[in-house]
């Protein structure tokens, strides 16, 4: 049975249904200000079936909880959480674009390839927001150690204004947690692991620059890394280490943008950066401050080119729903 969309939640009227997974719904949220200004937002709710679920609440609330405290133009931000009616929601910044791996695999269908600048100024972008939230701290200055375990192509968004927002903290590693992983449960993507999460040995910042690592190696090679046709072929190629040298497969890849992917891609965390910023400090002197200036547009372009007519169809949609 169809799941029944809650008329209002918070100061939020549900005008429409934008996405749903496997345990939240995503709505299209309106409310009006104090001074009669509409605001828009995307509204994440905890579905009908989990919404009894201890363990799914506790990690909803975890997310909302982390998602309150980031704010970074590379993050997807957070209005605000709350229960309303029973309901347990997040209201996030409304993101109007295509995920990474959507955008990867309509290249791959039209015969294209991201342009090498383009890729590592977009990892740069994921790279800057990681590390705003592995150096975020309380209000004590103690740090609550985030770290977000699935930042792959399907947790990144490119906006059809040229924007790159990581998003879905909902696995995030964080001191403080209300929902503790069972003992032998691995988090995230199997393609995009690090070899330290397939062992289960206690990880830190630098398996999300390993996560990065293996994005932005596909992102420049248009080929799988690790992704093999089983779980445990997969796995296995993650252990064995095993990583092509992108110049061998690309005319032209630059040697030094092969050298920041070698590194974010070590299999010893010590011969990896040690942090997300080092990776994204890289990679912006890869780019160019000459060069950066003109990616947004740039990627503008490479979006309207591979989704031809979805930028106006996506906001005609919007300004309809909102009437």
């Amino acid at each position: 049975m169809p799941e029944t969309p809650p008329k209002r939640l918070g100061p939020y009227d549900i005008l429409a249904k934008i996405a749903g997974g496997g345990m939240a719904t995503i709505y299209l949220g309106r409310a009006v200000e104090s001074n009669g200004a509409e605001r828009l937002a995307a509204v994440k709710v905890i579905k009908h079936e989990l919404a009894h679920d201890d363990n799914f609440v506790r990690m909803f609330l975890d997310e909302a909880k982390i998602l309150s405290l980031l704010h970074h133009p590379n993050i997807n931000g957070t209005l605000q959480y709350g229960t309303s009616a029973d309901e347990r929601f997040i209201a996030m910044e409304l993101l109007l674009g295509r995920t990474l791996a959507d955008a990867w695999e309509a290249t791959l269908e039209k015969g294209l390839a991201f342009p090498l600048d383009l890729a590592a100024w977009i990892c740069a972008g994921v790279a800057h927001g990681l590390h705003y939230a592995h150096e975020l701290c309380d209000e004590k200055g103690r740090s609550l150690h985030v770290i977000h375990r699935d930042a792959n192509p399907s947790n990144i968004f490119l906006t059809y204004d040229g924007k790159v927002k990581l998003f879905d903290f909902g696995l995030a590693k964080a001191r403080d947690r209300l929902h503790v992983t069972q003992e032998g449960v691995v988090k995230g993507k199997v393609p995009y692991l690090s070899p330290e999460q397939l062992e289960e040995v206690p990880i830190d910042r630098r398996s999300d620059v390993f996560t990065l690592g293996v994005t932005l190696w596909e992102m420049t090679t248009m080929q799988r890394l690790f992704k093999r046709d089983t779980h445990l072929a997969t796995v296995l190629a993650i252990r064995e280490g095993d990583v092509r040298d992108g110049r061998e497969l690309v005319a032209d890849y630059p040697d030094t943008l092969w050298r920041i992917v070698k590194k974010a891609l070590a299999r010893d965390p010590d011969a990896r950066y040690a942090t997300a910023g080092e990776l994204a400090h890289n990679l912006d002197r890869f780019v160019g401050s000459k060069h950066a200036g003109a990616m947004p547009t740039r990627l503008l372009r490479l979006m309207d080119e591979l989704f031809v007519g979805e930028r106006l169809r996506r906001t005609g949609w919007l300004r309809q729903s909102s009437v």
